[in-house]
């Protein structure tokens, strides 16, 4: 059933869940400090507590539409909210490590469950002109989360430490759970589609309209957290820069879903990433100017609203947008785990002119990515 009216608080109340979601990571990677102090005992391994989240995704990213759906896609939203609310403040309790890496594998299930059900759930209460602007605004949601969890931060440590952190966070996602369910579509209505983790595997990227907007997503995820990292050490940006950055980027991602509504989403794909090269040739010659650099952060984020829009543009049956956000989430945890060290270790042997030409070179292959399914979609 196409829909007339695109349902705008429940929009905007998904997109708060997901905000929950990512913050599972940030509530972490913005306390490492902290999280070190806490489990001194763990050594190298504290940081590895952040990844198990991102690992989940790796391993799971494509079985978890199957799975969803399986179980109903508002079902799979509550119910994880709930679970993350409650191993959330189970970790405030700040158990041995060992025991917090359980918690936190489990988090990532409940990470998993949410961002492949809200998006999902967005997409089926849009209306069809609308969509391409639903899906920029949830493609903002880890960008965002990101911005407001480290503006509150400081506040929480202040107040009670790491434990005062997770029970804000926990007691936020159980509200979310509570307020989101009598939002959510009335017919919570289950498919019984098989769920073989080989057969979800072989469907997904054997499928060109399942794995089209992953195929493009991967290349812009193995660039944006690594460049996070890398761009401000080798132009020695000021404070404000990297403030800016990011939210920089909030706002490419929006002009990006409102471009989606007169540009076909493999084709705003392809201008993001043309943008992107040409962006990067111009933090190379103009540096250490600091406006390219915005540029280049600003245009980079039209990729993701286009990915995400990809999914519903490509894929009309709930159980394919399902399976094809599941794809996203797993090929986006290969590439924002794979970028960091990528990038680093390219800093560090070639300098700025490396990591400028390997920008163009992942760009240059998403190119040819989407290039390639896109014939492939009758």
């Amino acid at each position: 059933m196409v829909r007339a009216k695109t349902n705008w608080p429940l929009v905007f109340a998904l997109l708060v869940a997901g905000l929950f979601a990512a913050a599972q990571f940030g509530k972490l990677t913005l306390t490492l400090p902290v999280l070190r102090e806490t489990y001194a005992e763990g050594g190298a391994f504290v940081p590895v507590l952040i990844s198990i989240v991102g690992m989940v995704g790796i391993l799971l990213g494509a079985v978890a539409g199957a799975v969803v759906t399986r179980i109903g896609v508002a079902r799979s939203l509550t119910g994880a909210l709930v679970a993350g609310g409650v191993l959330s403040l189970i970790e405030a309790t700040l158990p041995n490590i060992t025991v917090f890496a359980g918690l936190r594998a489990l988090e990532g299930l409940s990470h998993l469950a949410i961002v492949v059900a809200a998006p999902t759930l967005m997409a089926s209460i849009s209306a069809e002109k609308d969509r391409p602007v639903v899906m920029g605004i949830w493609a903002t949601f880890f960008g965002t989360s990101m911005a407001i969890t480290a503006l509150l931060l400081p506040s929480l440590i202040g107040i009670g430490g790491l434990p005062a952190v997770f029970v804000a966070h926990g007691v936020g996602m159980l509200i979310m759970a509570v307020l989101l369910y009598p939002l959510l579509p009335v017919h919570r209505i289950a498919q019984r589609v098989p769920v073989s983790y080989l057969a979800e595997h072989r469907i997904l990227y054997s499928t060109p309209r399942l794995i089209i907007a992953g195929s493009g997503f991967v290349w812009y995820t193995i660039q944006y957290i690594a460049l996070l990292a890398v761009l401000p050490i080798a132009l020695n940006l000021p404070l404000w820069a990297i403030t800016a950055i990011p939210l920089l980027s909030i706002v490419g991602t929006l002009w990006g879903g409102f471009l989606g509504k007169r540009i076909r989403p493999d084709q705003l794909v392809m201008i993001g990433f043309a943008l992107t090269i040409a962006a990067s040739g111009l933090v190379y010659v103009a540096s250490p100017a600091i406006w390219p650099l915005m540029i280049l952060f600003f245009v980079m984020a039209i990729i993701p609203a286009a990915s995400f829009a990809a999914i519903p543009y490509f894929n009309a049956a709930p159980t394919d947008r399902a399976r094809a956000t599941g794809g996203i989430a797993q090929l986006g945890n290969v590439g924002t785990t794979l970028g960091t060290p990528i990038f680093v270790l390219i800093f560090d042997q070639a300098g700025l002119a490396g990591v400028c030409l390997i920008i163009g070179l992942f760009c240059g292959v998403g190119m040819i990515c989407t290039t390639v399914l896109r014939s492939k979609i009758k």
